[in-house]
């Protein structure tokens, strides 16, 4: 009776894990599509797995626990099993720390081809080996393997702690620089359009912006995040810039673009100064003059860049020191 209550408890346990997991996942899952940020899904789903199998050997483990002796761990299994996995499983999320080129492109090359289902299934795999390494030792080993086992130990503690020692100074390893600035005045006739009046109408601007590319190298892919996250990037104008503008346009950036990742990423701030509905259905905002155009293209660069990761992590750099680059 107590082995069928326990088999029904242990079902029941794996069926709420998966169940509530499953659900939890999918929100997640759309608050990335909303929000363009697929990393807070990312490190859900690795704990998730390593969960999930954790739970699967936990009958084993406590079977192990319940015995007399010494407790221990499998070093040697872990070396050779639980550390590639645990790699592999991780690699999306070490993808978003990591920012040297070379250990980027193998990382990418490695979730690319094992993708979220792919990492997944070695996440569980990784929990299940992970848990099922830890026992009781009975009976003294013999000499060779307890070299064996602390030579092992030594071996994954290390890997551990480098790995642990080089998120920590990545930032200081390979710092981000802003390394180019193109600025200039462009026309965007929206062709595609997009919905007004609470999504009943699509609207066709034409709209006059200006536009920066920021390019930087060392920007942590985990960093990039629409405003309101973590990263905050916003031009502030001087004052032969802002001037020229009868209102703040630069407050916030009407449209924000990021490629690339890792080595090189590039950014792109748009901010409109005229827009027009060819339908004539909304009220138009005019451009400046050609010439009011002209005098402020010339002027793009009397601004500085702001990069916010955190109220103590904010970077300046001024634009002129770019211009001509």
């Amino acid at each position: 009776m107590r082995k069928t209550i326990a088999y029904l408890g242990y079902g029941l346990g794996l069926m709420l894990l998966v169940y509530y997991g499953l659900n939890y996942q999918e929100t997640l899952h759309i608050e990335a599509g909303r929000n363009f940020d697929p990393f807070p899904l990312m490190q859900f789903s690795y704990v998730y797995s390593l969960m999930i199998g954790m739970y699967i050997a936990l009958p084993g483990f406590i079977k192990r626990m319940a015995l007399k002796g010494t407790l221990s761990v499998n070093w040697l299994k872990i070396l050779i099993l639980g550390i590639p996995m645990l790699l592999i499983s991780a690699s999306g999320i070490l993808f978003y720390y990591s920012v040297s080129s070379q250990l980027n492109s193998l990382i990418r090359w490695v979730y690319l081809k094992y993708n979220m289902m792919g990492t997944t299934l070695i996440g569980v795999a990784c929990g299940y080996i992970l848990l099922s390494s830890i026992f009781k030792k009975e009976i003294e080993q013999n000499t060779v393997s307890v070299v064996k086992s602390s030579l092992a130990k030594i071996v994954v503690l290390f890997i551990l702690g480098f790995s642990l020692l080089y998120v920590a100074l990545n930032g200081f390893l390979h710092p981000m620089k802003l390394v180019d600035v193109q600025a200039d005045i462009v026309k965007n006739d929206d062709q595609t359009g997009y919905l007004v009046n609470d999504g009943k109408d699509t609207v066709y601007f034409i709209r006059t912006e200006i536009e920066y590319r920021l390019k930087f190298e060392n920007m942590p892919v985990r960093s990039i995040r629409q405003p309101g996250g973590d990263l905050k990037i916003k031009v502030e104008p001087q004052e032969e810039l802002r001037s020229l503008f009868s209102e703040d346009i630069f407050k916030q950036p009407e449209g924000i673009g990021f490629t690339g990742g890792g080595k090189e990423t590039e950014i792109t701030l748009t901010y409109t100064i005229g827009s027009i509905d060819p339908e004539g259905n909304n009220v138009d905002l005019p451009p400046p003059a050609p010439e009011v155009l002209e005098e402020i293209k010339d002027r793009l660069y009397n601004a500085e860049l702001v990069v916010e990761f955190s109220d103590t992590d904010i970077k300046r750099f001024n634009l002129l020191d770019y211009k001509g680059n």
